[in-house]
């Protein structure tokens, strides 16, 4: 009996010992197989992957090849946002970073998690955010696009970024009016800013500058003339678009930036007061009428692929935020669309009575975020230039 035992003792550990080794076979096929496991890198979320480069130089290597970087599959939409706002000091700002888990980081000055080494850093500002990567501006107080303005192209999830120098607009162009970024990786790896330089005379007539990241040169096209109703500050990079809507118009403007060329496109309807939103979400243009016509619900518009017209893509009914969250109001400030808790999910994100709230599509359920105070004048910002305060961000891995 005793010699029984201890054979089946032996024939245990023989077994546990085979399958260690063949679980440790297994795990160094993988390792040593460059094909293989880039297709697991890819799958990586941006942060992880980020660090991977430090377990050596090989793997350095595997996650810098372009083959990673063209292939990486990025999140379908951002998960958090940026919401610029006043300090108390003239021309300071502080940054809220806000993200959909509920996480709130209150940064003095300008999030100096990552921007602490841009110089004069205490007037820094996102200008504008696009696909997970931010476009940071550097100006003397109180000026946004002043011939004195320094720019940058910066990637927050691995701290990265580049000195875009400013364009060389000639002698009648001399006022950069608005600014945007333009970047699709599912087109290219590379990003390209757009300027809507004014002249100095302050006529519609405008010249487009557009550098590209990889040129690293500006490239200015011929004079254009823009409509005086054009809402110039809160343009919108949407399938490589940029988009400015008019007032008391039937139709507004889009600038082709690979044709340079500029071309109409209907609207839902006659603006005559500014939207509650304007703004692009899985790649498509949605808009959000203004508050004041909203009573109790409202719809959320989609630009048809083609451009032909604009269609009702969600219904929202507030009543329902108020069984949820009794004794809230429908003062409802929209701040911008962020990705749900499964991956391809879109929520709507409000600020009402110092919270913000999520509105999940998919289930119409309403969730608290967090707890968020505004003063008057970042909601007064929102309202006026929701682009030039609301920047929502993902993760991504690529260069600047």
């Amino acid at each position: 009996m005793a010699s029984s035992s201890v054979q089946r003792r032996q024939r245990r550990r023989l077994s546990v010992n085979t399958t260690a080794n063949l679980t440790l076979t297994a795990a160094e096929k993988v390792i040593g197989d460059d094909d293989l496991l880039s297709r697991i890198l890819i799958r990586l979320p941006a942060k992880p992957l980020f660090r991977f480069k430090t377990v050596s130089k090989r793997w350095c290597s595997l996650i810098s090849d372009p083959y990673v970087l063209q292939r990486w599959i990025p999140p379908k939409s951002p998960s958090s946002f940026f919401l610029r706002r006043y300090s108390r000091f003239p021309y300071d700002f502080n940054f809220n970073h806000v993200s959909l888990n509920g996480l709130v980081k209150h940064n003095r000055s300008i999030a100096p998690l990552y921007l602490y080494f841009f110089d004069n850093r205490h007037h820094v500002i996102i200008s504008k955010s696009c696909n997970g990567l931010l476009l940071c501006t550097s100006s003397l107080p109180g000026l946004y696009y002043c011939n004195h303005s320094h720019y940058y192209v910066l990637n927050p999830t691995t701290q990265q970024y580049s000195t875009i120098p400013r364009p060389v607009n000639g002698d009648q162009y001399d006022r950069i009016v608005s600014i945007n970024l333009a970047f699709d990786p599912s087109l290219s790896l590379h990003y390209k800013i757009i300027a809507l330089i004014s002249r100095r005379d302050r006529s519609p007539e405008y010249r487009i500058a557009v550098y590209s990241s990889e040129t690293r040169t500006w490239v200015n096209s011929v004079p254009v003339i823009y409509p005086s109703d054009m809402i110039i500050a809160n343009g919108v990079f949407s399938n490589g678009k940029i988009h400015w809507l008019r007032c008391r118009s039937k139709t507004s403007i889009a600038y082709d930036i690979d044709r340079d060329e500029s071309f109409p496109f209907p609207m839902p309807y006659s603006l005559t007061k500014s939207p509650a939103y304007f703004g692009e979400s899985g790649g498509h243009l949605l808009f959000i009428e203004s508050i004041q016509n909203w009573g109790d619900q409202f719809d959320v518009w989609e630009l048809e692929s083609d451009y032909s017209h604009w269609f009702v893509k969600y219904h929202v009914d507030l009543e329902m935020g108020a069984l949820a969250f009794p004794g809230i109001t429908y003062e409802v400030e929209v701040l911008c669309f962020l990705g749900g808790e499964v991956e391809g999910d879109s929520c709507l994100i409000f600020y009402l009575s110092c919270q913000v709230i999520s509105y999940n599509f998919k289930d119409r359920s309403f969730r608290k975020v967090c707890n968020l105070k505004l003063r008057p004048c970042d909601i007064d910002n929102i309202q006026m230039r929701p682009s030039a305060f609301i920047h929502p961000c993902m993760e991504t891995i690529f260069n600047v």
